[in-house]
């Protein structure tokens, strides 16, 4: 029975150390990431958006240029959003990590007990 206890113990800390591994990666390499790519992609689009809305502002129809001028505040407005959802991600991801180790850590200990065995080892 103890060499069991000792195999759980030991996968415990195999999958933890696993979890911190990935979500260590997922809080200060990945979302990092995504802001810049978040970021070189509005640099790219923002001088096409100004061309197309200097083209928009030339339609003389009044309800297409509106149409185009609504479109294309609003591709800007959402590039703003996502800027505001990256940061929220990385000022709140610890609360994030925090909840998913406890779960992952919950589920893999449920797993032992009702299975029993030693997990990973």
């Amino acid at each position: 029975m103890k060499k069991i206890y000792k195999k759980g113990q030991i996968a415990l800390y195999i999958s933890f150390i696993i979890l911190a591994i990935i979500l260590v990666l997922l809080g200060a390499v990945f979302g990092p990431m995504g802001a810049l790519f978040t970021v070189e992609m509005f640099a790219a689009g923002e001088e096409i958006l100004i061309m197309a809305n200097e083209t928009a502002n030339n339609i003389s129809d009044p309800n297409i240029r509106a149409a185009l001028t609504g479109t294309l505040t609003a591709a800007t407005e959402a590039t703003q959003m996502n800027v505001d959802v990256n940061a929220g991600l990385f000022q709140y991801s610890w609360i994030l990590i925090i909840a998913l180790a406890g779960l992952v850590i919950f589920l893999n200990t449920r797993r032992l007990v009702e299975f029993g065995g030693g997990g990973f080892i």
